[in-house]
């Protein structure tokens, strides 16, 4: 699994934009990560930064009152947008989807430099048995964005008493999945049905398909599909530099692990 070794509660600098000529772009700033010297973004003069460390001031209040069983944080390759997935220690958020089979709830935040990420989460899965992060395939229904800060922190813990329910009917949905067949035939046919699924990386999600199940101890059901690809982007994708979390390659397994949702193979 990605571990983080920057810091991603960086001080931001604002520095006039110069060409190389000498002359100052009077209406814009650029941001800069003062530990790094990366450059997080080009922005208007009166663009106020929201920190990283803002919004996890925010966020860690809102959540103050649950208990939490682990916090992993993942940057990109200049440190310009930040993830930070929270793992809980509440019982009341594990779901049994079939025998010892256990998932739990993520809570995905993020957060950008760029003048163009707002800030805000996404609810995802997470099976306890082999750390995969599961995807929704219902981002709108599970996640939220947020522009500004006034009273942020209510607002945010209201936006996330909403989604509970929706995740509990999302556990029953994986739950009938595991009694629906599921062959290697199927996942061959449903990923080449993909076109945005290229030659090179349809081939790789294919053979490897077969070892993730067995990895993961899992069988030929339609559960088993949908886990073979959230452990492949989860476990066995890379950036080249930064969290995968923000590779192409990652992006693309779980759109796919997505489209299961409206497959009827």
């Amino acid at each position: 699994m990605f571990k983080e070794e920057r810091n991603p509660f960086f001080k931001t600098i604002k520095e006039s934009l110069i060409t190389q000529s000498g002359i100052i772009i009077p209406d814009k700033k650029v941001l800069i990560n003062s530990e790094t010297n990366d450059i997080l973004g080009i922005v208007s003069k009166n663009y106020e930064v929201v920190s990283n460390e803002m919004v996890s001031a925010v966020w860690m209040d809102a959540l103050s009152d649950m208990k939490i069983a682990s916090i992993n944080d993942h940057l990109d390759a200049t440190t310009k947008r930040w993830k930070r997935q929270i793992i809980f220690a509440e019982d009341k958020l594990n779901f049994q989807i079939a025998g010892p089979e256990c998932v739990g709830i993520m809570l995905e935040l993020f957060n950008g430099y760029d003048a163009r990420t707002s800030f805000g989460y996404e609810l995802m899965g997470y099976r306890w048995a082999c750390e995969n992060g599961l995807v929704t395939g219902k981002k709108k229904l599970l996640s939220g964005n947020f522009a500004h800060y006034n009273d942020n922190p209510r607002k945010f813990r209201e936006s996330i008493d909403t989604k509970w329910p929706l995740f509990m009917e999302l556990a029953e949905t994986w739950k009938g999945w595991t009694q629906i067949p599921f062959n290697f035939d199927k996942f061959e046919e449903f990923v080449d049905s993909k076109k945005y699924i290229t030659p090179r990386v349809g081939k790789y999600i294919k053979d490897e398909y077969k070892s993730s199940l067995d990895t993961q101890n899992l069988d030929d059901s339609k559960w088993g599909a949908f886990n073979a690809l959230t452990y492949l982007s989860t476990h066995m994708t890379k950036a080249r530099k930064g969290s995968n979390l923000f590779s192409n390659r990652y992006k693309t397994i779980n759109r796919l692990a997505e489209d299961l949702y409206e497959t009827d193979m």
